[in-house]
């Protein structure tokens, strides 16, 4: 969340105008302290902006996904269900599902919702190299979801993720297009963003007493003092469902949301199999592999699963796994590996009956979209997505205006300025616990140190 520069004093912007400078003893302090905060708020809204209006956009278009895609591709979605007909054996839809397809594809999983009007989805995967793999960066697969009706077997259709609108939209969201190197760049962007976020709202609050004072309407207002009265509302009024927004969205990022799942597990929060899985046993070459009808049914004994996940093997010694889906903040039924050579159940748990770290990660995720709690909460994560695109463009917009001609119109430098050490905490704080924006912080430290050294011996020279 970024706000307007001033060309004359860092402490007069992104707040309503006038006089606010606090007296007494404190004040150099307290004056100290918001202008380094408006200096960095400033620095890091004009430097993320681009990055994160993008990561906006996209998040925001993601959190009805499910419901644009039901109506884009009924015709894939939805089946007539015969009446008094039971579904076919999961074995012949699968066979069906593999006969539209080349045999280089293999399957990755199902998905089953508990609406015997919907069409089972199984996810096919091929390596990257092919034809339709042109549009992965950083993936070893591509995959494919190929719709089956339960009733007749009849393919109804598929979806190439990689090449679909959502699938583009996510990338976007995630990686910027550019692999493995756009992830930590929207890692490192969406760091700083909740520290920018977290200054804002600091600044606000320093001067929160002069929003009571009477105002001119809007429509008589500058195009600066509207851009600002958007852009501290917004931030006031959605900062903290952004935070929320920003903080589970660290969880699928690689290195926050590595340390983060290392952290639950070592600290007893994660179950032992979530990390790793139990192994299959060998496969005995003269008989026959449990079919995927008696791999649900076995996972059917711990937990009724109306609607599942399967995640096939991915080597001969790991096992399947049936999970129950949790993006809509459910956490009924629970997950269970079945050997793949046996299809007896290898080890199997309840949601419910995780530790308060496990739960929360599975959350994080309908937190994050919005559908913890249906249509009000996805309602209130797009508006909160939109209201940050628009803030990374009122801020740019304001500083666009206000900068005097000629000039950069950055704030002033406060590297003179003694910072309280409670300030210098919460950094360090923000530092370790958003590592990206913390090594960021050491890199430019070292530049700072190291310019304020090549200074001090430049007058040696001179004098030399």
């Amino acid at each position: 969340m970024s706000t307007a520069p001033s060309s004359h004093t860092a402490t007069t912007a992104a707040v309503p105008d006038g006089p606010s400078v606090p007296t007494g003893a404190a004040a150099p302090r307290a004056t100290s302290l918001r202008a380094a905060l408006w200096r960095w708020h400033f620095w890091i809204g004009l430097l993320v902006a681009p990055i994160l209006l993008v990561i906006a956009v996209t998040g925001a278009l993601y959190v009805f996904k499910d419901e644009i895609q039901a109506v884009v591709h009924r015709d894939l979605y939805f089946v007539g269900q015969p009446e008094n007909q039971l579904a076919l054996p999961f074995e012949r839809r699968l066979a069906a599902a593999r006969d539209a397809l080349e045999a280089s594809w293999t399957l990755a999983g199902l998905n089953r919702t508990a609406d015997p009007g919907r069409a089972d989805e199984f996810i096919f995967e091929r390596p990257v190299g092919t034809p339709e793999s042109a549009a992965t960066e950083g993936h070893e697969h591509v995959h494919r979801f190929v719709y089956v009706d339960p009733y007749t077997a009849e393919v109804l259709g598929h979806i190439d993720l990689e090449n679909s609108f959502f699938g583009l939209v996510l990338r976007l969201h995630r990686t910027l297009l550019a692999g493995t190197a756009g992830r930590l760049v929207t890692e490192l962007a969406t760091s700083w963003s909740i520290i920018s976020v977290i200054t804002g709202l600091t600044l606000w609050w320093s001067r929160r007493r002069q929003y009571s004072r009477p105002r001119r309407p809007a429509g008589q207002a500058a195009p600066r003092t509207r851009h600002r009265r958007f852009h501290i509302l917004s931030g006031v009024n959605l900062g903290a469902v952004m935070l929320v927004i920003m903080v589970t969205g660290l969880l699928f990022t690689t290195v926050w949301g590595r340390a983060a799942l290392a952290g639950l597990y070592f600290g007893g929060q994660l179950p032992a199999a979530y990390v790793n899985p139990p192994k299959s046993s060998p496969v005995d070459p003269d008989a026959a592999p449990p079919g995927i009808d008696a791999i649900i049914a076995e996972a059917r004994t711990h937990f009724p699963f109306a609607a599942f996940r399967l995640v096939a093997p991915e080597t001969p010694q790991a096992p399947w796994i049936v999970l129950a889906p949790t993006q809509n903040g459910s956490l009924a039924d629970g997950a269970v590996y079945i050997d793949t050579a046996t299809g007896h159940t290898l080890d199997a748990f309840a949601y419910a009956s995780l530790a308060p770290g496990a739960k929360a990660a599975l959350l994080f995720y309908p937190i994050h979209t919005g559908s913890i709690f249906g249509l009000p909460t996805k309602l209130l994560a797009v508006v909160a997505c939109l209201a940050l695109g628009a803030l990374c463009i009122t801020g740019v917009r304001m500083w666009w205006i206000r900068r005097p001609a000629g000039r950069f119109g950055a704030p002033a430098s406060t590297h003179q300025a003694r910072i309280p050490n409670s300030a210098l905490a919460a950094i360090i704080g923000l530092g370790c616990l958003l590592p990206l924006a913390g090594a960021t912080m050491l890199l430019l430290g070292g530049v700072h140190l190291t310019r304020k050294a090549v200074a001090r011996l430049h007058p040696l020279r001179t004098a030399q």
